[in-house]
């Protein structure tokens, strides 16, 4: 009964969540502020960006009969749907700052949603180069 409540309440919250929270014009208005709301969404796609890639990487080793081969695979973002280097040490606010540049220099892209954005950021800037 408890997992029916749970599922309630959570489709009730998901379903206030205003259509556009994220998009490209929205994330481009607080560059020109504090950016705090850039630099949090770019934190916030990188954990999740970062989570899906780990789950997708714990079932692949599950089903796969050579796990070790295939998690040691450089290019293993591509099954992602992103390959993605982020040199260590990277920041959310140096990755926000690339974003809110991104945006001033490609007014044409801000419709997009953040997601398509950051995508697209992420595997311009941040691509894994190839051997």
């Amino acid at each position: 009964m408890s997992g029916i409540l749970i599922a309630t309440l959570l489709a009730t919250v998901s379903a206030k969540i205003p259509a556009g929270f994220s998009s490209g014009d929205l994330l481009y208005s607080d560059c020109g502020g504090s950016r705090q709301f850039v630099v949090g969404y770019v934190a916030g796609w990188l954990d999740k960006w970062n989570r899906d890639e780990y789950l997708a990487r714990r079932i692949f080793t599950e089903v796969v009969p050579a796990p070790k081969a295939m998690v040691n695979s450089a290019y293993f973002a591509n099954s992602v749907g992103v390959n993605v280097c982020v040199p260590v040490g990277t920041t959310a606010e140096a990755i926000g700052n690339t974003l809110c540049t991104f945006l001033e220099e490609n007014p044409g892209i801000r419709e997009a949603t953040g997601d398509e954005l950051m995508t697209t950021l992420i595997a311009y800037k941040y691509r894994c180069p190839v051997p």
